[in-house]
């Protein structure tokens, strides 16, 4: 369990994961026989297996799985990122003879620009937006994206609204020494009818993906629809997602940095997952000994 996102708690089976990660998990789905691991802090797992964990710079707890056993030793990245972010601690990936990587911008097309750019560029829109008199809303994963809104929204002195999935999220963040800034929980009244607060006080909306088509959204009259996201680097973006605006941040590395992780790691074999196909082509090419990750194979990797 490198991190909380839903689709990485494999919780029916014996676990890893960091403090933060368990609290983030209980809160979400519950938690079972999982192992809690501090950053850089070695766990003796039997008399042959020491696993550790470090920061993988995904989303708050996200963690490197390091398997070290006799004098071979793995390196698990779950989603990472290798850039630093306002919400979360920066990666650290250590040395390890074998890489298991996550690559889902695996393609040279996705080279996402400094935050600080896309921050601008966020901040103009919405800036925009509430002097136009319109409801921005801003959209991004309620763990991770989120907070990491929620945060350059704050720095920017813009009134910030959540969404219960969001504010839930972001609370338990709060607790967890994520700084955010001030934001307030989203209700209908404060939005609608007659109790509605002057759009300039209930300010920027920050809510989850899956409202964009959703009569949430719909019951705006003329809003402000921006989705953060690493796939706003494709052409039809705006379409995919139902939206005004599409802007690329990203909890993931892109295509640069899932090299530099190669680079800084210098495993002697690498597997890649969760990602193009076509990224293990473009280590080989390289000289690099590299393969799509199988399920038979991951089984085998402390064998070869």
């Amino acid at each position: 369990m490198s991190h909380a996102h839903s689709d990485h708690l494999g919780l029916h089976d014996l676990a890893f994961a960091t403090p933060a990660t368990l609290k983030l998990a209980e809160a979400r789905v519950g938690v079972n026989e999982t192992i809690p691991l501090a950053y850089d802090v070695p766990f003796l797992l039997d008399d042959h297996t020491m696993l550790q964990v470090t920061p993988a710079g995904h989303v708050a707890g996200s963690a490197m799985l390091q398997v070290q056993r006799g004098e071979q030793s793995l390196l698990y990245t779950g989603d990472f990122k290798l850039r630093a972010s306002l919400t979360v601690e920066t990666a650290r990936p250590p040395h390890a003879d074998i890489l298991l990587m996550e690559s889902t911008y695996g393609l040279p097309h996705f080279r996402f620009p400094r935050w600080q750019v896309v921050a601008a560029q966020l901040c103009d829109l919405v800036g925009s937006a509430l002097r136009e008199g319109r409801q921005p809303i801003v959209m991004g994963y309620s763990l991770g994206k989120a907070q990491e809104i929620i945060r350059i929204l704050t720095d920017a002195a813009f009134p910030v609204t959540a969404h219960g999935a969001v504010h839930r999220i972001s609370r338990i963040c709060d607790t967890l020494g994520v700084r955010l800034g001030s934001y307030r929980r989203y209700h209908p009244d404060d939005f609608h009818g007659d109790r509605a607060l002057p759009l300039e006080e209930r300010g920027v909306l920050v809510a989850p993906p899956q409202v964009a088509r959703s009569a949430f959204v719909s019951k705006f009259a003329n809003p402000l629809t921006v989705m953060m996201t690493g796939w706003a680097l494709l052409k039809n973006a705006i379409y995919r997602h139902g939206v005004t605006h599409c802007l690329p941040l990203s909890d993931h590395a892109d295509y640069d940095e899932l090299l530099e992780l190669i680079e800084r790691v210098q495993p002697r074999k690498v597997f890649t997952h969760h990602g193009f196909p076509e990224f293990a082509d473009d280590l080989q090419r390289r000289g690099i000994d590299a393969r799509l990750a199988r399920p038979n194979l991951q089984l085998r990797l402390f064998d070869e």
